[in-house]
């Protein structure tokens, strides 16, 4: 076999072992960005936190709150109907967000719509009281937060597409309906009904009011797009800088 066959055999292998390392490097960051529970940082708050759909930040509870005691008649009777874009394909099955209520009192209901248009329920619908919840913390407002796990969802998400999860009917152990969805700034788009009738968006001048929530599937999911073009990337970058040293 003369140097040439043999500097270019030496570089395949090369090749094939750095595709395999990056490969396994990709899906260990894939596990460890989908798996952390959602809310207090806390891997521990949601044991049943699976693959990621969307994820529209943590749990802030001290900046503000959007009642969801609607649409039945309530203190308030008002829905709120955040639209985001899926970031993964499958099902989702399960849904954490913050929730604010008077501060002594505990959740105890609440209700969720999730659909292809704003307020919209043809993808998933439900209510559930005794809804799993986790507290985070006392507020100077006057309110305790907490972290609520939803599960009963159902319904397919594909990467890409838009969304709007919605939530009402919420109540507390006291039974006044003073509870609230975090506001966190999140990328979401934020819309608000008044006993079911929508009123626009949800102000406040911030161009993103999104508030507190993660869709997950217990599934696997498909990556996104991008995804897929950082590690074909980052293989032909690979390969330059294999080639570079085998020339020197």
């Amino acid at each position: 076999m003369n140097l040439n066959a043999t500097l270019r055999r030496t570089m395949y292998i090369s090749l094939a072992i750095a595709v395999i390392a990056l490969l396994s490097t990709v899906n260990a960051a894939a596990v460890n960005s989908t798996t952390s529970g959602h809310g207090s940082g806390n891997p521990a708050v949601n044991p049943l936190s699976g693959q990621i759909l969307f994820d529209d930040g943590l749990t802030n509870g001290n900046v503000n709150g959007f009642f969801i005691d609607g649409p039945n008649p309530g203190p308030f009777s008002q829905s709120i109907s955040d639209g985001f874009f899926a970031t993964g394909s499958g099902t989702a099955d399960h849904l954490d967000f913050g929730l604010w209520v008077p501060a002594g009192t505990t959740p105890t209901a609440v209700s969720w719509w999730l659909g292809t248009s704003v307020f919209g329920s043809e993808v998933s619908s439900g209510s559930m009281a005794q809804v799993g919840y986790s507290f985070l913390l006392s507020n100077g407002f006057g309110y305790d937060v907490y972290e609520a796990h939803v599960t009963g969802l159902y319904g397919s998400l594909t990467v890409g597409g838009h969304y709007w999860l919605t939530l009402g009917n919420a109540n507390n152990s006291s039974g006044n309906q003073v509870d609230a969805w975090d506001v966190n700034g999140g990328p979401a788009s934020c819309d608000f009904a008044v006993l079911g009738v929508p009123q626009g968006d949800c102000g406040f001048g911030l161009g993103v009011e999104g508030e507190a929530f993660t869709l997950y599937t217990s599934g696997s999911t498909t990556p996104e797009p991008g995804s897929m073009i950082m590690f074909g990337t980052g293989v032909l970058g690979l390969a330059g800088v294999l080639r570079r040293r085998i020339n020197l």
